[in-house]
């Protein structure tokens, strides 16, 4: 295993889940279950796995103790240390990163909480490495939703939100980084681009895995420049346009005022090369291109890329779809990945505190102190910590997060049961979601709903 004693790492956990504020109103995004396991378990271990002996997890204050209990009880290796924010649910994932800068003394990786996948890290360091990028972004498939898994609550019209991922095709280069949400028909690519890289695809079904490689010195960019709020959104694809400039001609006007020239604003004060790189890139015969007689890289100073991963799977747990479609498959996708060290199926399926007198489970996981009560069936469903499945009851398809009580005699298929709700004798449930602390009501039945109290979905 390679240790990587030249990079941070920097775990990004302090959202709020606002576009599934139905899983979030009882708990903390990041602590979310996937197979029983907190969400925020997936991007460390992958760290752990590609040799990070340390990581920073940036988590909201108010969730700190929370977040650290979770973790000392996972069995990972990597040390953390964590970093709660006062207001980090409304912050964007490039403040957080301002605020935290102090902590980070080199260039560093950044990766969300969310992403579920069995990528290699090592592959994106290489490529970083490779051209010394200023940033380096992991773009993956856009995941499939199989047609025969229905999202549990009501239908849902929304599109997924699409990127437009400009890449050149013989070197790598990002060079276009946008949401279709911004363009209504067409999109204007400038001549300027045209000129320099004469042929790129700009992809519409990969997304940005919210995972990347940061050069030091734009952290130090980001310090001096707060307009910026998030990472993805607004400072990558500013940094991207950015190759396309050159920097400013050095002023020897004595007279031109140095506050007007505002050095802090301009990205190429902070963009320079160490002069032993400079002299290196010169003398060296590598070329990134072909088209023309121009120096590798045309000179530029900013360099950007992408690592497009083809590996079995991966995924961002952001909506209640995609959090529902990791927790059916993840089992299965890394039993399939032959190439995963500490893997999923290295966790016991079953707590060695929980209390299981049932006869029929099937492909499923208890958390601790779980109790499954006798003459019950469940298959393909999770169990978390302190839950009570009592008798005569069956399950399937289904996430129950902890502190759930379901009665007897009660059907559920394909639903998520959010934490410490009651599930009433002789109900029956199908592809619904129940919100924390909800009581669903002896003897009804219900499909396709969200049951919950509509003032815990309220944000104030």
């Amino acid at each position: 295993m390679v240790q990587h004693n030249e990079f941070q790492a920097v775990v990004l956990a302090g959202g709020k889940g606002s576009r599934m504020t139905e899983l979030t109103a009882g708990q903390t995004k990041c602590l979310l279950p996937i197979a029983n396991v907190p969400m925020i378990w997936y991007p460390l271990q992958i760290l752990e796995r590609s040799g990070f002996k340390e990581a920073i997890v940036v988590v909201s204050e108010l969730s700190k103790f929370d977040v650290s209990a979770s973790l000392d009880k996972l069995g990972l290796k990597i040390k953390t240390e964590i970093v709660g924010i006062p207001g980090a649910e409304d912050l964007g994932t490039a403040d957080s990163i301002r605020l935290i800068h102090e902590k980070i003394h080199k260039d560093f990786l950044v990766i969300s909480c969310d992403l579920i996948t069995n990528v290699d890290i090592l592959e994106v360091l290489n490529l970083y490495r490779k051209h010394n990028a200023s940033i380096t972004a992991l773009m993956l498939p856009v995941p499939k939703v199989p047609d025969n898994l229905v999202t549990p609550g009501p239908k849902n019209k929304q599109k997924p939100e699409t990127d437009l991922i400009g890449i050149d095709n013989n070197t790598g280069r990002l060079i276009f980084l946008a949401s279709a949400s911004d363009f209504e028909e067409t999109i204007n690519i400038s001549q300027r681009l045209l000129k320099k890289h004469t042929s790129f695809t700009v992809h519409s079904k990969l997304m940005d895995a919210h995972l990347y490689v940061i050069n030091k010195w734009v952290l130090d960019f980001l310090v001096y420049n707060k307009n910026f709020t998030t990472l993805k959104g607004e400072l990558l694809p500013y940094i991207v346009n950015k190759q396309l400039s050159k920097p400013k001609q050095s002023i020897d006007d004595k007279n031109t005022s140095v506050v007007q020239v505002d050095l802090k604003e301009d990205i190429f004060h902070f963009a320079t090369e160490k002069p032993l790189d400079e002299v290196i890139r010169r003398m060296s015969a590598f070329n990134d291109h072909c088209t023309d007689m121009e120096e590798a890289y045309h000179g530029d100073i900013i360099r950007c890329y992408a690592h497009v991963s083809n590996e079995m799977f991966g995924l961002r747990a952001n909506t209640v779809q995609m959090y529902h479609l990791a927790n059916a498959k993840i089992s299965e996708w890394w039993k399939a990945d032959k190439k995963s060290r500490n893997r999923l199926s290295l966790l016991p399926s079953t707590s060695s505190t929980a209390t299981v007198h049932s006869t029929q489970m099937q492909e499923c996981r208890v958390g601790d102190n779980g109790l499954i009560e006798k003459k019950t069936s469940l298959r393909h469903s999770h169990v978390g910590a302190n839950s009570i499945v009592e008798s005569k009851t069956r399950i399937s398809q289904s996430v129950i997060m902890e502190n759930v009580t379901i009665k007897q005699r009660c059907v559920i298929h394909n639903c998520i049961l959010c934490n410490g709700c009651t599930i009433e004798e002789g109900t029956e449930l199908k592809d619904c979601l129940v919100g924390a602390q909800h009581v669903v009501t002896s003897g009804s039945q219900h499909s396709r709903e969200v049951l919950t109290d509509a003032d815990r979905l309220i944000e104030i």
